[in-house]
């Protein structure tokens, strides 16, 4: 496993993105040869994309444009752009210790899917809004009672996967928020695929796109897959 596609979901990261892409490449370049990051700009309106570009000759980045608003919108156009053997996708804020995202990529040797939890025994005091805790907890309830999802942690900003398993659930996806996660945990629980949830404490972090006005739209679309699957 010495290749590596990463996803960088961002929207409006313009003032953090360039020295997230740096950090990500300089610790990830040391572990894997074959390398690559792909930003994808979701409806931004401010200059990410042009910071992302000034990158390119220092990276091996590519930056995939994702008109249309939402995560999941984001994610289908990055996962559709990978081309290694492993993939995944951090978040636009660097939110994790990298050499814990390390440890936590190596358990692809005996799993299909490693996913991070910010939760330790159900707790959610190191969460850093009180909106993201009751995001979160909202999510994994939902997920618990409505897709058998028996995780801690459906919404971590990182998750990743082998090739085999992307190739095995792409499709037309319902959810195209920030429930993509949910969608594409159901997805490869039922193609049977094993999934492990790996616990890294996220660093402190004042920088989010998560909105109370997104909720509505959340709960709608998570019906929407539940009667349709």
């Amino acid at each position: 496993m010495k290749s590596l596609s990463l996803i960088i979901p961002v929207y409006n990261s313009e003032k953090i993105i360039k020295r997230t892409i740096l950090a990500y490449s300089k610790h990830f370049s040391k572990e894997f040869p074959k390398m690559e990051i792909i930003v994808v700009c979701n409806a931004c309106t401010d200059n990410t994309e042009e910071k992302c570009n000034e990158l390119k000759r220092e990276v091996p980045l590519k930056v995939v444009i994702a008109p249309k608003r939402g995560k999941g919108n984001a994610m289908i156009k990055g996962f559709r752009s990978t081309k290694y053997d492993l993939i995944g996708f951090l978040d636009a804020d660097n939110p994790f210790d990298l050499k814990e995202v390390s440890k936590m990529i190596s358990l692809l040797k005996s799993n299909d899917m490693v996913i991070a939890t910010k939760f330790k025994e159900g707790q959610l005091k190191l969460q850093t809004s009180v909106l993201r805790r009751i995001f979160s907890l909202g999510n994994a309830i939902v997920s618990r009672i409505f897709f058998k999802l028996n995780f801690q942690d459906t919404q971590a900003g990182a998750k990743f996967m082998k090739k085999k398993v992307w190739s095995g659930i792409d499709g037309d996806f319902v959810c195209t928020g920030f429930e993509f996660d949910i969608e594409l945990l159901y997805r490869a629980k039922t193609k049977g695929y094993k999934i492990v949830e790996y616990y890294i404490p996220p660093k402190v972090s004042d920088f989010s796109t998560v909105k109370m006005s997104i909720l509505p739209g959340i709960l709608y679309r998570l019906f929407k897959l539940r009667i349709s699957r």
